[in-house]
């Protein structure tokens, strides 16, 4: 088999991780097997598939990135959900009460300090990791909103069953901190005592939260004893970060670690960093504090550092950017990272299809493509040539031309022209679609895989 890698290898060692979103089109009406061989194509070996329902996930899909020779991890939210679906009846009282009142749209924060929502979400990832092959679960986003702290509309969570649960944790103190009314004898600024419990008290809730569902009764190590279990926590370049990051959104990576035992931590690029046009691969040796902090009370915890790729336009980051982040992030400690959202990169908008590997067997070129292809253009056959031979019927999906030919032997050369991907698939419809400027030839191989 000839294989042509578009990226680099990384080191030996570690693997090389992206997240996959399967809900988005890009993932749409093709084969598994060609969301599988993309991934592969592009030299990632390790996924992170968002399950945004659990009873939603595709068992067929997790197979397939196993049977490909990936490492697969289920990517779970922790403090809400996007979709209520899956929500049993009564669930509205889990939601979280914010300071201004208004949820943020397209995302449900619910309680950490609930315990119905607890068990509910204990049982559904026990349930979606006994049903299907994961390597390991990511419990990522477990933070309590927001940043910028108080000072956020989004501030929470101040339900009555967290002013219990403070109360319970501190006896002595009146009641929360006042966030509405300056005179308050209780208002956060004034009593800077009270204040420091609440921060306190909501960090234990994050930690608290996340030892019940790996560690408590029922949960992640005692029912699925072989996933392997990701924490995450957030990385924010602002002045006393690990100060900050505590007390706007109650995570403590350090105490996290600590108290869970994780097999990895992931240390999550927060949104006011991402968002940036111009953000610098070297962001990451910003968050070294907090990577320091988790080595000094777990040494041989892993590592990992989380980037976004592309979720807003400014903000879409090339390859060269990736593989210089992957760089930086070893420099802090981080064995590896991975990326939201595979199909979000900037490559998707700028580089033209280009084959990967092509293999014959019983009369049929199975051509690998980098990325999803136009399946108009790349099914004319016009667009394909041989050495010797001819080429009879080309099928497509996604990434993916199966070449119906006649005459050829292994050893041949194809010649590749004229195909362009397919932009109605991509998040943002602002750029045309990227073509093949010059032709491009690959010996084809002969295959022992059948398909």
């Amino acid at each position: 088999m000839l294989t042509f890698f578009l990226l680099p290898c990384a080191a030996a060692c570690a693997s090389r991780s992206v997240i996959v979103e399967p809900h988005f089109a890009y993932y749409k009406e093709r084969s598994l097997e060609s969301i599988v061989e993309e991934i592969k194509a592009n030299d990632y070996d390790d996924v992170r598939l968002v399950a945004v329902n659990e009873s939603d996930i595709n068992g067929d899909l997790v197979k397939a990135f196993r049977e490909g020779g990936f490492k697969v991890w289920m990517l779970t939210f922790i403090n809400g959900v996007y979709s209520t679906a899956d929500l049993p009846e009564g669930w509205q009282d889990w939601r979280m009460k914010l300071r201004g009142g208004k949820p943020p749209s397209g995302f449900t924060y619910l309680c950490l300090n609930n315990p119905a929502y607890v068990s509910w979400k204990k049982k559904q990832l026990v349930a979606a990791l006994t049903k299907h092959p994961f390597h390991g679960v990511d419990l990522a986003e477990a933070f309590i909103p927001a940043y910028n702290g108080p000072e956020s509309e989004l501030y929470g969570c101040l339900c009555d069953r967290c002013a219990e649960a403070f109360k319970k944790m501190y006896p002595e103190v009146p009641g929360i901190p006042d966030f509405e009314d300056p005179k308050s004898p209780r208002w956060w600024k004034t009593d800077k005592t009270l204040y420091e419990k609440w921060i306190g008290f909501r960090v234990a809730t994050v930690v608290n939260f996340l030892d019940e569902l790996v560690n408590g009764k029922d949960g992640i190590r005692e029912k699925c004893p072989d996933v392997k279990v990701c924490t995450w926590s957030l990385g924010l370049d602002v002045p006393d970060q690990l100060a900050k990051i505590r007390e706007w959104e109650a995570l403590d990576a350090a105490a996290i670690v600590r108290r869970v035992k994780p097999d990895v931590h992931m240390i999550q690029t927060d949104w006011p960093d991402w968002i940036k046009e111009n953000l610098k691969p070297t962001y990451a040796l910003k968050y070294k504090p907090v990577a320091d902090s988790v080595r000094e009370v777990s040494p041989k915890t892993s590592l990992m550092l989380q980037c976004d790729i592309g979720s807003q336009k400014q903000m879409r980051r090339d390859r060269e950017w990736i593989r210089q982040v992957e760089e930086v992030a070893k420099k802090i400690g981080c064995e590896s990272t991975t990326h939201y959202e595979y199909h979000l990169g900037q490559y998707i908008y700028t580089e033209p299809p280009r084959v990967v590997r092509a293999m014959l067997n019983d009369g049929v070129i199975r051509v690998i493509f980098n990325k999803r292809l136009d399946s108009t253009q790349a099914s004319n056959i016009s667009n394909y040539s041989l050495s010797s031979g001819h080429v009879e019927f080309a099928k497509v999906d996604g990434n993916i031309v199966l070449l119906s030919v006649s005459g050829v032997q292994s050893g041949v050369v194809l010649t590749v022209s004229g195909l362009s991907d397919d932009e109605s698939r991509r998040f943002f419809h602002d750029k045309p679609a990227c073509v093949m400027e010059e032709s491009q030839d690959v010996v084809v191989e002969e295959s022992s895989e059948t398909h």
